[in-house]
């Protein structure tokens, strides 16, 4: 996995984002955004979209599904390396972050399997 991008309202993200490495350690391809009062969901992702390469396999993983972040989010998806999950939890970015480069985990068996893990509680994460 080139690049897990976090994208949330306010600071869950960069919550997200803290309680991966403090568990996981550091992790270079990791990065929170998340949308603060007065800021627009397509400004920031607009920023994102100056950022990514071709030759990046990104995941973005959204707070809410049908969300603004979530929502503004799909625009990237025009790009081919590009995908995008809705519901995010601590477990499906860890799993996503501790895969091996040369055995990554596929991105619907991280899904699978966070499900599996989420205490009880609304749905788990979808793919967009």
């Amino acid at each position: 996995m080139s690049r897990i991008i976090l994208v949330s309202h306010n600071q869950l993200a960069l919550g997200m984002k803290a309680a991966v490495e403090m568990i996981a350690g550091p992790q270079a391809n990791l990065e929170a955004h998340g949308l603060m009062p007065g800021e627009l969901p397509d400004a920031i992702i607009a920023n994102l979209r100056q950022t990514i390469t071709a030759d990046q396999d990104v995941v973005i993983l959204a707070d809410i599904v049908g969300g603004s972040m979530c929502n503004a989010a799909m625009a990237l998806l025009d790009l081919p390396n590009v995908r995008l999950v809705g519901g995010m939890n601590l477990a499906l970015v860890l799993q996503l972050v501790l895969a091996s480069p040369t055995d990554p985990v596929p991105l619907s068996k991280a899904i699978k399997n966070a499900k599996k893990r989420r205490s009880r509680g609304g749905p788990g994460p979808r793919c967009g």
